[in-house]
């Protein structure tokens, strides 16, 4: 039998001991480096939704119209309208289908559009 258990090709090193002390820094090192997006996550800048966007664009806007030296917030907040607007027009939405009596939430099809709303508005998970 060619090949077989006996042949000294075949045998196997002895299991090397573990190291309790480097493994447990590696453990440890792991969790710092899923505390820092965790804790970047939280400080996302980002906007939930349109509806911030309409809204900060709409304060801007009165504030800049009101007070004369402000004009360039105007214009901001004039921007922000748009992009909110824009943006809540290629809001991703699902529907909801009836099947067997029992209401099913279907994703949408994805979009590049999608994509871009994803990329522009903060989110709970990853993009549908």
């Amino acid at each position: 039998m060619i090949g077989g258990p006996n042949l000294p090709d075949d045998q196997r090193l002895p299991p090397e001991p573990i190291d309790y002390e480097s493994a447990v820094r590696n453990i440890l090192r792991k969790r710092r480096q899923r505390k820092i997006p965790t804790f970047l996550r939280r400080l996302d800048p980002r906007p939930t939704s349109p509806g911030q966007v309409l809204l900060v664009g709409l304060v801007l806007a009165v504030a800049g119209s009101f007070i004369p030296a402000l004009h360039l917030v105007l214009f901001i907040g004039l921007a922000l309208l748009v992009i909110g607007f824009l943006s809540g027009l290629v809001q991703p939405q699902g529907r909801t289908v009836t099947w067997r009596n029992r209401n099913i939430e279907l994703p949408p099809r994805k979009r590049w559009s999608h994509r871009l709303y994803w990329i522009l508005y903060r989110h709970s998970g990853p993009p549908a």
